[in-house]
């Protein structure tokens, strides 16, 4: 089948409207759902090599309805500020704008009713080289204590090469902070423990952390450390490398600080042996924050009705550096009226 993409109503929100499913296909049979509930990416299958059956390499549920309860963030677009800033609050010309705590006395995601759990309406497009969904949503002046009406578009689209497109676009009417990301989680086998796979990156830096998880502002190299995955390297096997931070953390949860965005090579991949399965990803944003699903508690179960375990997914989320605010030499946050914030990240699956 050519690229196609098309439109579904299933389930319903908590005030009785259907929520719109969006789903993309191509030629090779890669197929992607995307929900208008948080602009979330519900599945992203691909056939089998060996028996050609659709395996879903993201963690998420089957009945749509469970997005609307509290869950890890399982494929949702994250905003207004993605990770964490700490104290739940910034200044901005002189201004504190506190943002309720979600984390301890942080702000994590943009508080607790951010872009995650907002509705978004979605526009179908197709184009000579890829199929995709528009998918808009106002964020209104003070929303979760951020400066600003908002809007937020992200587009999703699918192309010929296997390429999972996130374009991200938002203006704001007053000076703001904006870092947005998808937290998707993928397992590339399927279902199991996502620390055998093979992750490579280009990052020679990471952010240090203090013990809430908050950047400390020092950027560090990953020299010697369980973040250095310059050269191909399991998560399991980095692990046994002696770290306070990692300790703290339980497992990889870090900031690797991108030397040179690129959008022309993959700037990290990921490989799982077993199945054959790559992921190669390319963004033009400042850091990759590598988490390895430490919280995952098996309370939640998955589209086949498995209870999804700690390292049970591996998010890769390209972003600004978490904490921006409150660092003057980290990349500005800042979004001024008049300006677009634009974010361009790309998940390319070889299968």
């Amino acid at each position: 089948m050519p690229l196609h993409c098309e439109s579904d109503q299933i389930g319903q929100h908590d005030d009785g409207t259907p929520f719109e499913q969006f789903r993309l296909r191509n030629s090779a049979g890669m197929q992607v759902d995307i929900l208008d509930y948080g602009a979330t990416l519900q599945a992203v299958r691909v056939p089998d090599r060996d028996t050609g059956a659709l395996i879903n390499l993201i963690l998420g549920f089957a009945d749509p309805a469970q997005y609307l309860k509290p869950h890890p963030y399982f494929g949702a677009l994250v905003g207004r500020y993605a990770n964490r800033i700490g104290q739940a609050r910034f200044e901005l010309d002189g201004q504190t704008f506190q943002i309720p705590p979600n984390e301890g006395p942080n702000a994590l995601h943009g508080g607790p009713k951010g872009l995650s759990f907002q509705r978004f309406e979605g526009r179908l497009f197709e184009e000579a080289d890829r199929v995709g969904v528009s998918l808009t949503c106002l964020s209104p002046d003070g929303d979760m204590g951020f400066p600003g009406e908002l809007e937020v578009t992200v587009h999703y689209s699918l192309d010929e090469d296997n390429r999972l497109i996130i374009d991200y676009e938002a203006q704001s009417s007053k000076p703001t902070v904006i870092s947005l990301t998808n937290h998707a989680y993928f397992n590339l086998r399927g279902s199991g423990d996502v620390r055998d796979h093979q992750l490579e990156c280009s990052a020679d830096h990471y952010l240090v952390l203090d013990e809430s998880s908050i950047p400390t502002g020092t950027i560090a190299s990953v020299d010697n450390t369980p973040y250095d995955f310059r050269t191909p390297d399991t998560p399991r096997a980095r692990e046994q490398i002696a770290c306070e931070q990692l300790r703290r953390a339980g497992g990889h949860d870090v900031a690797l600080v991108l030397a040179q965005a690129s959008l022309a090579g993959p700037l990290a991949t990921v490989t799982e042996p077993r199945s054959g399965r790559r992921l190669e990803i390319f963004t033009d944003q400042p850091s990759l924050q590598i988490y390895t699903g430490i919280g995952l508690d098996g309370t939640l179960d998955d589209h086949e009705g498995r209870p999804i375990e700690a390292f049970g997914g591996l998010a890769l989320e390209a972003q600004q550096f978490p904490d921006a605010p409150h660092h003057d030499h980290f990349p500005s946050t800042r979004l001024d009226p008049g300006e677009r914030y634009r974010q361009h990240t790309c998940y390319r699956l070889t299968f």
